[in-house]
């Protein structure tokens, strides 16, 4: 039996200033910039597993010292995948035009190949094989909003067919959209396989 398990198609309709929206967006903010200022150590931490120690040690230092991207003394906490997922959209955004996201997203056979470093990793990659366009279309919209859950509505048919037999995967949107948003950083950085 194949489930995942989403964030209702009724929070389309919750006003995207919720504590909980608000939450997700300043998760997005914050990582976006931690990017415009260290892009470079983004791009380290993001090339660890981050299911390992290291990349959870590796993070927590980068984190630090960011502390002027959070307005008014304010203290910040998500879970790892959030923020990580909120980096790499950010360097995504950074880093690749727009337009051409897309297309950097498809399955290229060229390429050097991909080991997912798990089962939420390997859906998602497999998702953003399957819809680049759609993956490129949830980044274009703001977290936590009905444009966003407008444009996850095509996943829909999409991420069954991503998920291994039997496999059971809890989902709220922004964990979806963090997995998704690192798997599609992996993918645009591979290179192509040597000739």
């Amino acid at each position: 039996m194949i489930a995942l398990f989403a964030l209702a198609a009724a929070a389309s309709n919750v006003p995207s200033n919720t504590p909980e929206s608000v939450a997700i967006q300043a998760v997005h903010n914050f990582g976006s910039c931690v990017v415009s200022r260290t892009p470079e150590g983004a791009r380290e931490v993001l090339a660890l597993d981050y299911n390992s120690a290291d990349y959870e040690k590796r993070m927590q230092r980068y984190i630090k010292g960011h502390d002027y991207c959070i307005p008014f003394d304010a203290r910040m906490g998500a879970a790892g995948v959030l923020f990580a997922g909120a980096v790499a959209e950010a360097l995504l955004k950074n880093d690749i035009k727009a337009d051409q996201l897309p297309q950097r997203l498809a399955f290229d056979a060229n390429r050097e190949p991909i080991a997912a470093r798990g089962p939420a990793e390997a859906m998602a990659l497999c998702t953003v094989f399957e819809a680049p366009d759609t993956t490129a279309r949830i980044f274009a919209t703001d977290p936590a909003t009905a444009e966003e859950t407008e444009a996850m509505k095509p996943l829909g048919t999409v991420l069954p067919k991503c998920l291994k037999k039997d496999m059971t995967l809890n989902l709220n949107k922004p964990a979806l959209r963090s997995l998704l948003a690192l798997a599609a950083w992996r993918i645009a950085t591979t290179p192509k396989a040597a000739q």
